[in-house]
């Protein structure tokens, strides 16, 4: 079974708040500054990836006025969520849906005048990535935002120097890139490059750049022409 159709797993992750990620709260804050320039008003906001609903919580708090929709295929997170974005009444709606399987996926409130996802999108395979950046590209305004803050693929020659950064903020860091790939495989993720990331939102129409990184943490950010 999936680790995240698990309550336990879903509180757990829920009671951490993301504490484990030192990049987490700066990539978060940069997000909703991103969201609140781009002059959603209104509008909807799509959240890719809601999981227990904490981001989601902190956009609408930022976006007074905006309608957000939230995507995630763990019921219980989703059940979490509900509870959290209660609060906001209908300018929160959420939806239980597999980003694997976008064909299936029918989304209330669109078009879109952003959307984001946040560590979400590195469960992926490169093609399930590049169909859902131009799902997401489909379903935004002219002129809408993308975000994506997420983890990307760390080069295996490269693997040492990278420790020595990450260390300078988190000591917990396999010896070796075998333990690394090990710490993957056990989580379910599949982080691609950087580059193929920028490529994939490029095919699918966006202008993108990578607008802030630090090591494996990057924030990219795009717009539908």
């Amino acid at each position: 079974m999936d680790h995240w159709q698990a309550e336990e797993a879903a509180a757990a992750w829920d009671a951490a708040r993301g504490a484990e990620l030192p990049t987490r709260a700066e990539q978060q804050e940069i997000l909703l500054d991103l969201l609140a320039a781009a002059e959603v008003g209104d509008g909807a906001v799509l959240d890719l990836g809601v999981g227990s609903g904490l981001v989601a919580e902190a956009v609408l708090d930022r976006l007074p006025r905006a309608r957000l929709v939230g995507v995630d295929s763990s019921e219980p997170m989703l059940e979490l969520a509900r509870r959290r974005l209660a609060r906001f009444g209908p300018r929160g709606t959420l939806v239980r849906g597999d980003l694997r399987r976008l064909d299936a996926l029918e989304l209330p409130g669109g078009p879109f005048r952003a959307a984001f996802s946040v560590q979400t999108l590195h469960h992926l395979s490169a093609e399930e990535w590049a169909a859902a950046a131009a799902w997401t590209a489909a379903l935004v305004e002219p002129g809408g935002l993308v975000v994506v803050v997420d983890r990307v693929q760390v080069a295996p020659l490269l693997y040492r120097d990278w420790s020595v950064l990450w260390r300078r903020i988190d000591s917990r860091v396999p010896a070796t890139y075998a333990q690394h790939l090990d710490e993957l495989a056990a989580a379910g993720d599949t982080p691609l490059r950087l580059v193929d990331q920028l490529g994939s939102l490029a095919a699918a129409g966006l202008e993108a750049d990578c607008l802030h990184l630090y090591g494996n943490r990057a924030l990219l950010a795009a717009r539908k022409p």
